[in-house]
């Protein structure tokens, strides 16, 4: 049974988490802070928030079925966040395929 502990098996992946509907965290896995885990399911919840209603917007605007997204992805310099559903998981970039990655995230988002 693929869980939040499987992402932790992917190149590059160092933290995972699953926050509910309303932003709480779930659960976590990783080298995530324990201060920081509950922030970072805040954020993980508010950017996925941010990205139904601009799917809504496009959707509006383009008459064109496919939104809202399944997911996002926030890249930095070095980190970047990918997030499915309540799933998210931090990725180190130069050490990750992002296809593997996200396919692995929509797998356990999915379960």
């Amino acid at each position: 049974m693929i869980n939040l502990e499987s992402l932790l098996g992917v190149q590059g992946v160092i933290a995972a988490l699953r926050f509910s509907d309303d932003g709480s965290l779930v659960e976590s896995v990783g080298e995530l802070e324990r201060t920081h885990r509950r922030l970072a399911a805040d954020i993980c919840y508010a950017n996925g928030r941010m990205m139904h209603q601009g799917g809504d917007m496009l959707m509006t605007l383009s008459n064109t079925k496919g939104w809202p997204p399944h997911g996002w992805m926030m890249m930095g310099d070095e980190l970047s966040i990918c997030a499915v559903a309540e799933v998210a998981c931090f990725v180190r970039n130069s050490e990750a395929s992002f296809n593997e990655v996200l396919r692995v995230l929509a797998e356990v988002a999915h379960q």
